[in-house]
């Protein structure tokens, strides 16, 4: 086999290998999620990776907002 094909391989698994991890340590998918997902990741190589990957990017939850009951009040003046 030629050398830029055996690259190409190497670097293809590397990649999808990524991507598994990157799943397996999410901690919002429930492990019935994780396994269809690990299916998809080897299944269909490199495009279910980028799919799986891009998942990931938007799953992000919003920053957590405070609450306006627990914000500092101002002093009362005293008399």
């Amino acid at each position: 086999m030629s050398d830029i094909v055996i690259y190409g391989l190497g670097g293809l698994m590397f990649y999808q290998a990524y991507v598994t991890i990157r799943v397996a340590r999410h901690k919002s998918y429930t492990s019935a999620q994780k396994r269809r997902q690990f299916l998809f990741i080897w299944l269909v190589p490199f495009i279910g990776a980028a799919i799986a990957l891009a998942a990931l990017a938007t799953d992000k939850k919003p920053p957590v907002r405070p609450d306006k009951d627990l914000a500092p009040q101002k002093p009362k003046d005293r008399d």
